[in-house]
């Protein structure tokens, strides 16, 4: 029998379901309505049903963070603490790392990590300021003209849109690593997707730091 740590419980794995599916299906319908030339290929009423859906969808969406700090919040602890707290030599070396390792990774050996990695730090971070601006603009706009002026609703549509294409991009990146794509990552979509729980030896390897002090303990340890 191998030794697993739970790394993901199931408040964790519930809402990272329902902002997968919010996201994908915002992504969706905010294709339609941006791009011109799908306009075509569906029907008024189609789009007008859309805007209504993104308009839920944008609500959950930002709403799931903030409904998972209020039911547990050492998650908003948790979560900031991980984002803002000093760097440490290890997390410096990871990023000066990080392109090497991904071209080969067999060859470049990572310094070891705490529960969230230095680069998803990063990723957390920017992921949290999109969130923000998806909502302020979001709401911007659907107040909509003439109850706000005319620049302030484009600037809003500017700034939702970029932060669109900022948030296609982490999505695409959080993917190849997340979804196992990447060959060292493989398997990992289980820590969302699954049971929550990695083998000690994945731990290890992804987060040395984290495993190190997880083993020591035992409370999240059990064996399969």
């Amino acid at each position: 029998m191998a030794q697993y740590i739970k790394r993901h419980d199931a408040l964790a794995r519930l809402n990272h379901w329902v902002f997968a599916i919010c996201g994908m299906l915002l992504g969706i319908g905010g294709a339609f309505m941006f791009f011109p030339f799908l306009h075509d290929l569906v029907s008024p009423e189609f789009l007008r049903g859309q805007m209504i859906l993104h308009r839920i969808l944008g609500g959950i969406f930002v709403a799931i963070p903030i409904i998972s700090w209020i039911i547990r919040p050492s998650n908003f602890v948790h979560t900031f603490k991980n984002i803002f707290s000093k760097w440490t030599s290890d997390d410096l070396e990871f990023m000066k790392k990080f392109l090497p390792y991904l071209f080969n990774p067999k060859k470049v050996h990572m310094p070891k990590q705490d529960f969230i990695k230095s680069g998803q730090r990063i990723s957390d971070a920017v992921m949290y300021l999109l969130i923000f601006v998806f909502m302020i603009t979001g709401v911007l706009m659907w107040i909509d003209m003439p109850r706000i002026p005319e620049w302030l609703f484009n600037l809003s549509r500017l700034g939702h849109d970029l932060a669109f294409f900022g948030w296609a991009c982490l999505m695409v990146i959080h993917l190849y690593l997340g979804a196992g794509i990447f060959q060292p990552y493989r398997g990992s979509a289980r820590f969302m997707f699954g049971d929550g729980y990695a083998s000690a030896e994945d731990a290890k390897y992804h987060w040395g730091h984290w495993a190190d002090q997880e083993l020591a303990t035992g409370e999240n340890v059990k064996e399969m």
